[in-house]
């Protein structure tokens, strides 16, 4: 009997052990990672910054250490610096050479890494920068995105690197783009997208931007609203699209023509906008179906539903003077 039940003690542990050790290794997170840029001789200690020349080859090193108590796979991905809707500069998304008339993309300058760090564990890993072969103007921002690669949505860690082959200061210059229908945190939004079009970066930009809907409901005051925001970017990224955001609210995105009207300071500088741009059918279907407790609107149904009122109304006059009148006729001719 002793024999039994140390057997089935045993097991129990042993399966507790196991069980322990996997959900350890799953609280493994870039929370628990730290990314220092290895950097020689210079006051700047947050990010690379190479005066570069055409066609060289540039060597960038960062130092990665996982004080998570399980082990971690990172992804170390290059990308072009973005503009995010709070005005902060971010390194999630991949950005490609064309995309606000960007020349030359830094993913295509250097390879992304994977890099596995067990708990406690330390590891450099160098990264080799190729220049274009022809000459660029301003400032390239580039940059490094960290993410774990089991959850590849949670937030990362960036270290960016800045390019310039003259170190001369080139100002943006802001245009309207389109407008676009987008998810964030499953809520609908709609975005009106300016671009900064040029190879510099922008700071302490103040936008004010109006959006309507053109349709008949809008005609009649029962559709869209019109809506306002008022947005500061303390900075903004060469070659950046700039979303200015509009929270439906909780509110389906509804396909059709939106008109964009606004402005943008910066010193003394000051931009106008106006455009108006088509959000499709499946563009709205795309972001409702992944967007959370959605606030039906029933405006077509309530109009429907007045207006079969009125037709009823209208029929049963109709059919009571109709009636009348066939009585006062036969009233006549007696």
């Amino acid at each position: 009997m002793k024999k039994i039940r140390l057997f089935l003690f045993a097991i129990l542990f042993c399966t507790l052990f196991i069980f322990t050790n996997r959900t350890i290794a799953t609280q493994a997170s870039t929370e628990n990672v730290s990314v220092t840029p290895i950097i020689d001789n210079s006051d700047i200690t947050d990010h690379f910054q190479i005066i570069a020349k055409p066609n060289r080859m540039y060597q960038v090193k960062l130092s990665i250490t996982n004080f998570g108590v399980g082990s971690v796979k990172l992804r170390v991905r290059p990308t072009n610096a973005s503009t995010s809707t709070e005005g902060t500069i971010t390194y999630q998304q991949v950005i490609s050479s064309g995309q606000n008339g960007l020349r030359y993309a830094f993913k295509d300058m250097t390879q992304a890494k994977n890099v596995t760090l067990a708990p406690n564990q330390t590891k450099e890993i160098a990264f080799n920068i190729k220049t274009p072969a022809k000459s660029f103007t301003g400032l390239m921002m580039g940059g490094f995105y960290i993410y774990d690669l089991s959850q590849p949505s949670s937030p990362g860690l960036k270290v960016p690197v800045w390019l310039t082959e003259d170190n001369k200061a080139v100002g943006g210059v802001l245009v309207l783009s389109d407008v676009s229908a987008e998810v964030v945190q499953k809520k609908p939004f709609i975005n009106v997208n300016l671009s900064n079009n040029q190879p510099g970066s922008m700071k302490n930009v103040t936008v004010h931007m109006n959006l309507k809907r053109k349709g008949l409901l809008e005609l009649l005051h029962l559709g869209f609203k019109p809506v306002n925001v008022d947005q500061t970017y303390k900075n903004i990224a060469p070659n950046s699209t700039v979303p200015v955001a509009f929270d439906q609210q909780s509110l389906p995105v509804k396909p059709g023509i939106y008109q964009a009207t606004g402005t943008a300071r910066s010193g003394k500088t000051h931009w106008r906008f106006s455009g108006s741009y088509r959000i499709t059918q499946t563009q709205a279907d795309r972001v409702n179906k992944a967007s959370s407790n959605l606030i039906p609107d029933r405006t077509v149904m309530y109009l429907m539903i007045v207006l079969a009122l009125l037709l009823l109304i209208f029929f049963v006059v109709w059919g009571l003077w109709s009636q009348s009148r066939q009585q006062k006729t036969r009233s006549v001719h007696r």
